[in-house]
This record gives C-alpha cells, sequence and structure tokens, in this order.
C-alpha cells in the first residue's frame, strides 16, 4: 500500500515539473499548474507587430526561457490604461505592463523587475515652438513652478508632478494632450526618453513642436509587469523566466537592442536634471539593487 502511495505521489510531481505542496488547515495539497497558461494580454495600438515592441518581446521571451506551455493572445479590443488594470482584476486580460504605484500594488500583483530599468522617469519635454526663448530661460524647480505641464489624467506621473509642487492640466486623450499644447493650455509637456522620438514624427507637422533643449526632469518610476493577484500561477513563469534572462544577460541584452541607440541619441549629459521625488513609490520597491536600474554613469 504504501508503495502505491508513493508512486501515485511521484507521478502528480512528474506529470506537473514544478507541482506545488500547500498546507491549507493544516492539511497538505498538492496544486498542479495547468498544462498550458492561456494568457491574454492588451491590445495597446489596433495594428502591433510583436517582434517590433519591447514589453511583449521580452514577455514572450520570459515565457519561453521559464519551460512553461502557453499561448499569448491580444485582447480583442483597444483599452485605456485605467480600464486594462480593471479587466486584470476581472480576470479578462491577464498581464499588463504599466508604471507602479502604491494603488496600483495593493489591487494587483507586480514582479518588480523595472522593464525599462528606470527610463519611464527620464522625461525631455514638449513646447510649442513658439515659446522656445521664453523656456529656454529655465533652470530649476523653483522656476518650473510658475509653468503650466500637461499630463494624463490617471497617469501616476500626474501625482508625482503635483507632489513636487508643480501645476498640472490634464486629459484622459493623448492627443487632446497635444492639442492643449499648442492652444496655450500647458507649456511643458514631459514624456519619457523613450516616447518622444516617435511621437515627435506622428505631431510634428500638426503644430509647431519643439523639444525643450537644456532641460530634463528625473525620478524613479518603475515599469512592472503585473497580473492578477488571485490567480498567480502565471507571474510565477514570468518570474522564472525573468530570473533566467537577467542571470544569464539575456535580458541586458535585449534593453540593448530595444532602448541602447535611443539612451545614445538623447544627448542626456547635455541638459540640466531635476531630480523630483515620488512620494507615492511603494516600500518594497527595489531602490537599491543597482543591477536593475540604468544609471547616468552607464549613458554613452
Amino acid at each position: 500500500m504504501q508503495k502505491v502511495v508513493f508512486t501515485l505521489v511521484l507521478l502528480l510531481f512528474s506529470i506537473s515539473g514544478v507541482a506545488e505542496v500547500k498546507t491549507i488547515n493544516g492539511k497538505k495539497e498538492i496544486t498542479i499548474p495547468p498544462a498550458t497558461l492561456n494568457i491574454i494580454y492588451p491590445k495597446t495600438m489596433p495594428s502591433l507587430i510583436e517582434d517590433n515592441y519591447y514589453p511583449l518581446h521580452l514577455l514572450k521571451t520570459a515565457l519561453k526561457r521559464s519551460g512553461y506551455k502557453y499561448t499569448l493572445t491580444p485582447a480583442a479590443e483597444v483599452l485605456g490604461q485605467n480600464r486594462v488594470l480593471k479587466e486584470i482584476e476581472k480576470g479578462t486580460i491577464d498581464v499588463t505592463w504599466t508604471m507602479t504605484d502604491k494603488e496600483r500594488e495593493d489591487r494587483l500583483l507586480p514582479i518588480r523587475v523595472p522593464l525599462f530599468k528606470g527610463l519611464f522617469g527620464w522625461r525631455v519635454m514638449f513646447i510649442n515652438e513658439q515659446n522656445l526663448a521664453h523656456l529656454s530661460q529655465l533652470k530649476t524647480l523653483d522656476d518650473l513652478k510658475s509653468i503650466y505641464f500637461l499630463q494624463g489624467q490617471d497617469w501616476p506621473d500626474t501625482k508625482i508632478l503635483r507632489d513636487n509642487g508643480l501645476v498640472v492640466s490634464t486629459s484622459l486623450d493623448l492627443e487632446f494632450l497635444f492639442v492643449m499644447l499648442e492652444r496655450g493650455r500647458g507649456d511643458l509637456f514631459p514624456r519619457s526618453i523613450l516616447e518622444i522620438k516617435d511621437e515627435y514624427e506622428v505631431f510634428k507637422n500638426q503644430m509647431p513642436l519643439a523639444v525643450l533643449p537644456q532641460l530634463m526632469l528625473k525620478y524613479k518610476s518603475p515599469i512592472y509587469f503585473f497580473f492578477n493577484k488571485n490567480d498567480p500561477e502565471i507571474a510565477k513563469a514570468v518570474n522564472k523566466g525573468l530570473k533566467i534572462m537577467r542571470k544569464s544577460g539575456e535580458f541586458d541584452e535585449l534593453f540593448d537592442k530595444y532602448n541602447g541607440e535611443i539612451i545614445k541619441n538623447a544627448h542626456l549629459h547635455d541638459k540640466i536634471v531635476i531630480e523630483l521625488r515620488n512620494y507615492d513609490l511603494p516600500r518594497l520597491t527595489p531602490v537599491n539593487d543597482k543591477s536593475l536600474w540604468l544609471s547616468f554613469d552607464q549613458v554613452p
């Protein structure tokens, strides 16, 4: 009888590969993950070539390295950021990548590996080119407190700017923020160094658009993969894959492939850097693990 029980337990573990023993109310239960993880990710734009989009490529590679079997499918429609977070809570979308804050970490399950090594907190600023002479005189944080900023209504960046004493006007629509900039309803529109070039190409023919040459903002604002708290199996797979990628150097290689040229061409050493505090940074943010963040010393 003992031999039969031992054989059965051994079979359960060999089938799952990653079976987990949990103790519930004093009783041990064997939890076996699904044979295939069926993963739905948010559709961020109507047409998306996965291999050209860093977070998706990173997600797919982490899943491959994890050893889990999986399918990866986009959601049926393009959804706004807040709606995506709600759908993850409901379980209709399984994973997203977004900037962290205390509320998001309360609602969802993060993997605390900054996908962009903190670069979404390295912000250069769009301006209306007609205001260049005036805005080129800005040098300090105190100078910025008399200037009107533009940001998305539901972006964590908006609270960061306001918490540092800056005045911010908002819109739910990205394109309308450029309209507001053109119409003088805001002076500075901060964007990550990873976003600004592509957005300039899109909007430069619609208004007299320029980038403020002398200043940049910098604050801690990691972008993580987030998952449903009640269904952690996908997060386990992605976390396992990311650990393998970081140890082998593949994570850094992929980061450099997608972001290296942008960083190099941003001319960051020519700018005055104004550091802002992120008062909404969660307590468990791995700020002291230097291997997770890009430093100015590493910028060419």
